[in-house]
């Protein structure tokens, strides 16, 4: 169609490690698969804005999408906002080009209006892109300027086409601990507080067949030169039990490669645990997200802690290394709860715990109204930059006291959670692959 695409990718987080921008791999199987040529750049991997700056000179292209994966580093102990930097990288590419801008990505689908105006960008495409974008590109090259700029897709819709990995860009993320990212379902059927799944992906899940992940799995390695692979499904383990299918698909490929991904402290059992450490499952990242029962409701997690100490204690005797996610500071936390959440985490033996304090409140989520009724936040605050949410019955500092007191000079219990980049970091620098969960465990005993 002689109609080239450039598709950027902003993102600079790399807590815990850096992650490959999967979204956007997808996006390129879809333009190819419609006719399009599309290339993409990435700012940390193909060297910022000035290297980008050559890319524009050389060639003129049809249409520039921007992905935006995070507002900011939701982490209340090292807050920072990366919207300054995507407006510095918008002037930067007007510079150079004058093509339609298309904004998309998880940060955009979560505040679209507000980010279109910020940016001033020309158009917008809120959740998946696979077939919006190859549609908003034909009309582009067609001469046609459709007349709404922000494009919503319906969940439903899902396609999945091939996805295309840039192997320089690949080069750059295997170089930080090896792995590449793969997708097995979309959704999220839970309806945690603070979570932003149900309205970017939907609240049902829509699953990717069983056998493509497998050979998707394989495809990657062979291809790519991935040694570990982490699954970024919201939950892995679905309750209709297709993540048990996915497995069975990797153990009929013959699957060698290691893998991760997130997990459900809740209805797991030692026979699929079994199947899916055949299947290749190196390790666990568990959304635990509170440390008793109390915080757990006030997250509206619909489990127990008595469910979080069954899983990991399976996963303990099958070895299988485990890192819990938790949040202190949210609704109900008192000092009470804090004290029973520090001595429940102990009973979680074996397994790296990482602490985050507050909870970084988005539009469309029950934590937002939570905080207008707990008179937390005025109903008309701002949500571009960073605003978190503790519980009106403590003081962030003594929150904050307590669990650096209580954690001192342990190596598997990591708060600040920007201290988790640092222990990573200097792993995968010695040529370690994969989350490391198992060597963080091993060095604190």
């Amino acid at each position: 169609m002689g109609f080239d695409c450039l598709l950027v990718s902003t993102n600079q987080v790399v807590t815990p490690f850096p992650v490959y921008p999967l979204g956007v791999a997808h996006l390129l199987g879809a333009l190819e698969e419609a006719g399009f040529q599309a290339s993409h750049y990435d700012l940390l991997a193909n060297g910022g804005l000035a290297d980008l700056g050559a890319v524009l000179r050389d060639r003129d292209f049809g249409l520039i999408g921007l992905s935006i994966r995070n507002l900011d580093t939701v982490d209340s102990t090292a807050p920072e906002a990366f919207m300054d930097g995507v407006i510095e990288t918008v002037d930067f590419i007007r510079q150079y080009s004058q093509a339609p801008l298309v904004l998309g990505g998880p940060a955009f689908s979560i505040m679209p209006e507000t980010i279109m105006e910020l940016l001033k960008a020309d158009y917008g495409v809120v959740g998946e892109g696979e077939k919006m974008l190859p549609w908003l590109a034909a009309e582009l090259a067609a001469g046609r300027t459709p007349a709404q700029k922000i494009l919503k897709s319906k969940p439903s819709e899902t396609v999945w086409p091939k996805v295309v990995y840039d192997q320089k860009i690949a080069d750059h993320y295997l170089g930080w601990g090896g792995m590449l990212n793969i997708q097995t379902k979309r959704g999220c059927p839970y309806r945690c507080s603070y979570c932003s799944y149900p309205v970017l992906e939907g609240k049902a899940y829509r699953f990717r067949d069983p056998e493509e992940v497998a050979a998707e799995v394989l495809r990657v390695g062979a291809k790519y030169g991935a040694k570990a692979i982490f699954f970024t499904d919201s939950v892995f383990n679905d309750v209709q039990g297709h993540y048990l299918e996915v497995a069975e698909a990797l153990v009929r490929a013959g699957n060698k490669t290691p893998w991760c991904g997130y997990f459900r402290p809740q209805n797991l059992t030692a026979e699929a645990l079994a199947l899916m450490k055949r299947a290749g499952l190196s390790a666990m990242e568990l959304g635990t997200d509170a440390c008793c029962n109390t915080t757990l409701a006030g997250l509206q997690k619909d489990f127990t802690f008595e469910d979080v100490v069954r899983v990991n204690d399976l996963a303990v005797s099958l070895d299988v290394p485990c890192a819990h996610f938790v949040i202190f500071g949210g609704p109900d936390e008192t000092r009470d709860t804090i004290a029973e959440g520090l001595a429940n985490i102990e009973k979680l033996n074996n397994t790296v715990v990482f602490a985050f304090t507050g909870i970084r409140v988005l539009p469309g989520t029950a934590m937002h109204q939570r905080a207008i009724d707990d008179g937390v936040m005025p109903a008309e605050q701002s949500l571009l930059e960073p605003f978190f949410y503790f519980s009106p019955h403590l003081e962030q500092q003594e929150l904050d006291q307590t669990i650096r007191e209580a954690w001192r000079g342990r190596l598997d219990r990591i708060y600040p959670a920007a201290e988790m980049q640092e222990r990573v970091t200097r792993l995968h620098s010695k040529g370690y692959v994969g989350p490391l969960w198992d060597k963080i465990i091993k060095r604190s005993h």
